[in-house]
């Protein structure tokens, strides 16, 4: 146990649901012990361990268990079997006012919570300035924190828990009410944390970029189950996979639709036949409806040669090829470029460029070329294909007919004789005058 910071095994939670409140009475009085509730699985022998230093996402739809798990983890909740064992000093960002007494202004509040953390108010003396500059509240914390909104009560939080030195730090959904500039500075110290300090984070939230770029192993949490745990970019596409299902039609593997080409057609076999990479790579975790699917997806040179290696800045051809099974009224399709995280940071969308595919028939074929320029950091990098039936673009609602994760990968030149260190380099206009 001297390298594990949090061993859950076999946590089960129950609830108890009745239909009437004075059900509850009933079953309590009952002579014969007779049931009058239904038992609500919130965990069911949930298992897992955590490393110190680890940094983990725990991924679900709202109702999966998540907050439960958490609760039960930070002491809130008393799991109805198993066990959780937590090996370090914990802060905890859940529920916002967990913790803090709302009568009390932020400052009391920061020795409130401090002392019952088990810091002297010495410790807490030495913190103070720390606290108090990251949480940028001005004269409000010198006011009860119940009038604080919830983005100041938030800060004030967030910059107490993490400046105690926890040894693990679990953080809920609570930071994404933040501004984005304190939402940015609390990413950039739990880097700090988890780099400098060896701290164990567990990270619960919606937005997929940012679990991906947190952490580097997630939990897929699903009915109180854990569904998968892995890679945090392959359980994120998971996720992302069982979200659909619910929502559309998606063809099982043995259900899908093998392409019949007629190769009588000139030259179409160098754009139909697949390269390596993308028979390789196209299945995992596809998701597919039967009414569209890519043939191809690959990374060409203004020769047409395939593409591998890409030079910074060269010119490059991303080319899709597309065949339709039903009539389709109107077609959309894009791209991601996605780094070594899984975190997209280049989009390219049919919808933006206003070129959809209308009124496309029953065995039509089409090869779609995206011409540009890359000039991205040195590494490795992966291609999302997406086409998709546009059912509601003001909510981003669609039909899939095709989704793959990692249709294409390939790896980034440094940039010479300077290198550059961010993502994306853009093409800039530099006007320099003296005055």
């Amino acid at each position: 146990m001297n390298d594990i910071a949090i061993k859950v095994d076999n946590l089960t939670k129950i609830y108890k649901l009745y239909k009437d409140p004075v059900d509850r009475l009933k079953e309590a009085l009952s002579p014969y012990k007779k049931k009058y509730h239904t038992d609500f699985f919130a965990l069911k022998n949930v298992s897992f361990e955590i490393s110190k230093g680890e940094t983990v996402g725990i991924i679900g739809k709202n109702g999966a268990g998540k907050s439960t798990l958490l609760k039960i983890l930070t002491g809130v909740l008393i799991p109805s079997s198993g066990n959780a064992i937590i090996n370090g000093r914990v802060s905890a960002l859940l529920e916002l006012g967990t913790g803090f007494n709302p009568d009390l202004t932020g400052i009391e509040n920061i020795y409130f919570v401090g002392t019952i953390r088990g810091f002297r108010k010495k410790e807490l003396d030495e913190k103070l300035d720390e606290i108090l500059s990251f949480a940028d509240l001005g004269q409000f914390i010198y006011q009860p924190v119940k009038t604080y909104s919830s983005g100041m009560f938030v800060r004030l939080a967030f910059s107490l828990l993490t400046s105690i030195s926890p040894e693990i730090l679990i953080v809920d959904e609570a930071l994404s009410v933040g501004d984005m500039f304190f939402q940015a500075k609390c990413k950039l110290r739990m880097k700090g944390m988890i780099d400098n300090d060896g701290t164990t984070l567990l990270f619960v939230s919606h937005s997929m970029d940012s679990v991906k770029s947190l952490c580097k192993k997630s939990i897929l949490l699903d009915n109180g189950s854990v569904t998968m745990i892995g890679d945090s970019s392959e359980v994120a596409e998971k996720y992302f996979e069982m979200k659909v299902s619910s929502e559309q039609k998606i063809l099982k593997q043995n259900d899908k639709k093998s392409a019949t080409i007629n190769y009588d057609k000139e030259d179409i076999k160098k754009y139909v036949t697949p390269s390596k990479s993308f028979i390789q790579k196209s299945n995992f975790q596809r998701i597919q409806n039967g009414k569209a699917e890519f043939l191809n997806v690959v990374l060409l040179d203004e020769k047409y040669n395939e593409l591998n290696l890409v030079n910074f800045n060269q010119t490059i051809i991303l080319r899709t090829v597309l065949k339709t099974y039903e009539d389709i009224e109107q077609l959309s399709f894009g791209y991601h470029i996605q780094d070594k995280n899984g975190i997209s940071i280049i989009y390219g969308s049919a919808g933006v460029e206003e070129k959809r595919i209308n009124n496309a028939h029953s065995g039509d074929i089409y090869v779609i070329d995206w011409k540009f320029k890359l000039k991205l950091l040195q590494g490795f990098y992966a291609i999302t294909a997406v086409a998709s039936i546009p059912l509601n673009a003001e909510i981003g609602q669609v039909d899939f007919c095709d989704n793959i994760p990692i249709a294409y990968q390939f790896e980034m030149q440094r940039r010479y004789p300077i290198s550059v260190y961010g993502k994306v380099y853009l093409d800039n206009e530099l006007s320099i005058k003296k005055i």
